[in-house]
């Protein structure tokens, strides 16, 4: 795929991402929140829609090419202090900011650009992260990169597929009930 099919592709990808994002008001950490207190149903569904999406995608796009598809990226560390202090920093900053960073991005596209203030201030943020705290963590745990694939033993292709076939009952369910 040449890049400037690859750039138009993102680009009509990128806005209509975007305005799906915008109308639905999505935004994870809210959302994750919104389902704790017990009244996140909507955004409950929207989770396993984009959960079951995704994870097709992931799949199928190994098959096109194979630096595409599902990559070793999970982590398993130990836990302790750092897991605590990481935790309540990751969360003041979301209390803080009133959401994660896709619902930032969505209220600049809206035009509340007092998050244009709080989108600058994620570079540092993310700064600190990649060279203070992941330093401080590759020295202090034993880290393991794993694929849930090959945790369980069993073909991507079914785990993938138990997973979403899973989300898209647990789908039904929910709407069943409304």
């Amino acid at each position: 795929m040449s890049f400037g099919l690859m750039l138009i592709v993102g680009f009509a990808f990128g806005i209509g991402f975007g305005y799906f994002v915008q109308r639905a008001g999505l935004c994870f950490a809210h959302g994750l929140g919104e389902i704790f207190i017990g009244k996140g149903k909507r955004i409950i569904r929207m989770f396993l829609v984009i959960f079951a999406i995704t994870s097709t995608g992931f799949l199928l796009s190994g098959w096109i090419n194979d630096s595409l598809g599902l990559k070793t990226i999970g982590q398993i560390r130990g836990a302790g202090f750092y897991n605590i202090l990481s935790g309540a920093i990751f969360g003041a900053g979301i209390l803080l900011n009133g959401g994660c960073i896709l619902g930032t991005l969505r209220q600049i596209g809206e035009g509340n650009m007092l998050f244009a203030i709080v989108f600058a201030s994620f570079i540092p943020g993310m700064a600190l992260v990649v060279y203070g705290l992941n330093p401080l963590l590759s020295a202090n745990y034993h880290v393991e990169k794993i694929l849930l694939s090959n945790l369980l033993g069993a073909p991507a292709v079914a785990v993938i597929g138990v997973l979403v076939f899973s989300a898209l009952i647990a789908l039904m369910l929910l709407r069943r009930r409304a």
